[in-house]
């Protein structure tokens, strides 16, 4: 994956205000397994591709990478509104390694087609037999500590309607009382995000720093070019009123 779009941040796009049921989808991420939180699964190296979902740095799930359109696609469709995050955890507390948990979810506000964006910025890319790709945009993001995540078993699962095994490709939509249920049990902890944030930029073997400063810095040229037109008006206006 190139590093290009990492150059880009969300508010460099516009996003378009989403309409939802309140229910919710289960989705797959892998943790990392250095790390005692269950955070994403960070590269080793610079050479290995980022794996930027869930991106609970900027609260967006699928604009960073071009994996799972069709899971992004689903979501939009059935409009739903919560979108929860499982991983089988790989991390550093082995009594919890191979546990299936739910560690966090986003409350998706805003999308955004980002097909074009992907087209130009990536190298990979899994959209391009569908007629758009939908990035979400979170305005609510709430993850939980280890000890704190919702545990799944088989019996869990057959009761959602999920019976084939627990993998990347997984996706489960749950009706109103199952998002409710769910919701409540993770909107009670305590919010891990800051954690998940700060462990997730020590392990990472990218110049965040440098990437974050850049994107800033487009974000100011797209501003900076807005003020010469108005700085003529100005000059405009003082020559017509001598």
């Amino acid at each position: 994956m190139s590093l290009e779009i990492f150059k880009k941040s969300p508010d460099s796009i516009l996003w378009q205000d989403y309409r939802s049921f309140n229910k919710g989808m289960i989705v797959y991420y892998s943790s990392d397994p250095v790390s005692e939180i269950p955070i994403r699964e960070v590269p080793e190296d610079e050479e290995s591709p980022p794996m930027p979902d869930p991106n609970y740095e900027t609260g967006t799930y699928g604009f960073y990478s071009c994996y799972h359109s069709k899971i992004r696609a689903a979501f939009t469709k059935n409009k739903l509104r919560y979108l929860f995050f499982l991983t089988k955890y790989a991390g550093m507390n082995k009594e919890a390694q191979g546990k299936s948990i739910i560690t966090g979810y986003f409350r998706i506000k805003k999308t955004a087609n980002v097909q074009k964006l992907h087209l130009r910025y990536l190298d990979e890319y899994s959209c391009t037999d569908l007629d758009e790709c939908f990035a979400l945009k979170a305005d609510e993001i709430h993850f939980v500590s280890l000890k704190d995540a919702f545990e799944v078993n088989d019996e869990l699962l057959k009761k959602w309607g999920y019976k084939a095994k627990i993998s990347k490709q997984m996706r489960i939509i749950l009706d109103e009382e199952n998002t409710n249920n769910l919701l409540s049990f993770l909107s009670s902890k305590p919010n891990d995000l800051e954690n998940y944030i700060k462990e997730t930029k020590r392990l990472s073997p990218y110049q965040q720093e440098e990437i974050e400063e850049e994107a800033e810095e487009e974000i100011l040229q797209q501003q900076s070019n807005i003020m010469p037109n108005n700085e003529e008006i100005k000059v405009d206006n003082n020559i017509s009123q001598t």
